[in-house]
């Protein structure tokens, strides 16, 4: 069994969540403000909180022209959410309900900008509160380039004997969500600096978990090798399987079940993309989100039925069954 290392003591964000959207508004009123002095280049600062309802929480700092605004927000409220704006404006430059708990903003020009705390209109309806920690720090302009990039996997290097905690977030105060062994390799997300410590946003292959981890026990590898495929076998969208197989599949009505092979990425628990090869050069795609098959690549109907650890899935004519592990890795 592995033994935890102390904590000794992330990040390519995916296209899609790379939208710009309008601010939460409100009444001055229902805003508590509050200024931050931001003196020292990658100084931490953690700020600690509690909102309820339509409550609103503004911090203010000031920054020059294309230095990074490091902001994490750690809640324990699920609608709980932060955006930056150029204060006295409404114009998010990091809308947090679209791009996430974690923002690294090169500013856009020099003067003052807001963090504003808040909770999603239905939580604040239902007079929700949140008890929440923000982890603020202002970064050099040249840090952005020098750690949003790098190799495209790494290997843990975290000494003999010893297991890499893989957390929630960029730092040692979010809760540890997995282990990692010497040697395993992962897939860069994008890095970033908590205060002076690089933490880096990780894909662990094979398993499709995602997390942040340590950067300094964080080594350059080579991708892993993605084995040959044999002709019939799926070839997916490019990017390599996490674990290949075969599972039971049926193409047309009435038809007796055969093995068909199967390539899955893995992206987290419950995520994942599986690619069955049907023949004759056709291949379905699955897609599950939240441990449930949620759309296809056909135009048939897809519905399905879980039997113990079974997905029974019908797409058209179509038949699959597919083993719960195939998707959790499990």
């Amino acid at each position: 069994m592995a033994k935890t290392q102390p904590d000794i003591l992330i990040h390519k964000i995916p296209a899609w969540l790379l939208l710009l959207v309008v601010a939460t508004t409100a009444s001055a009123q229902d805003i508590r403000r509050e200024s931050l002095d931001l003196d020292q280049v990658n100084e931490l600062r953690i700020v600690e909180g509690t909102i309820s309802g339509r409550e609103i929480t503004d911090y203010q700092v000031s920054g020059e022209r294309s230095q990074i605004l490091s902001v994490d927000l750690l809640t324990s409220n699920p609608a709980n959410y932060f955006n930056i704006l150029r204060a006295g404006s409404n114009q998010a430059v990091f809308n947090g309900s679209t791009q996430g708990m974690v923002a690294d903003v090169p500013l856009p020009e020099s003067g003052a900008y807001v963090i504003r705390v808040y909770l999603m209109r239905s939580a604040a309806r239902r007079d929700e509160t949140a008890r929440y920690s923000l982890g603020i720090s202002l970064g050099r302009p040249e840090f952005a380039d020098g750690l949003s990039g790098g190799p495209d996997y790494w290997k843990v290097s975290a000494g003999g004997g010893f297991a890499l905690n893989l957390r929630a977030g960029p730092s040692t105060r979010y809760e540890a969500i997995g282990r990692l062994r010497n040697g395993e390799v992962l897939q860069n997300r994008g890095c970033r600096l908590t205060g002076g410590e690089r933490w880096c946003a990780i894909r662990a292959t094979h398993t499709g978990v995602t997390g942040w981890v340590a950067g300094r026990y964080l080594f350059e590898s080579a991708a892993p090798r993605r084995p040959a495929m044999a002709e019939g076998w799926p070839i997916g969208n490019g990017v390599p399987f996490d674990a290949t197989g075969l599972v039971p599949c049926a193409v047309h009505a009435g038809e007796p079940m055969r093995q068909c092979p199967f390539g899955v990425v893995r992206e987290g628990p419950g995520n994942a993309g599986l690619w069955v090869a049907l023949g004759d050069g056709v291949e379905r795609q699955l897609l599950f989100e939240g441990g449930a098959p949620v759309a296809t690549n056909s135009t048939g109907n897809m519905s399905f039925e879980k039997a113990g650890d079974l997905y029974l899935i019908r797409v058209g004519d179509e038949r699959f069954e597919v083993p719960e592990a195939v998707v959790t890795g499990g």
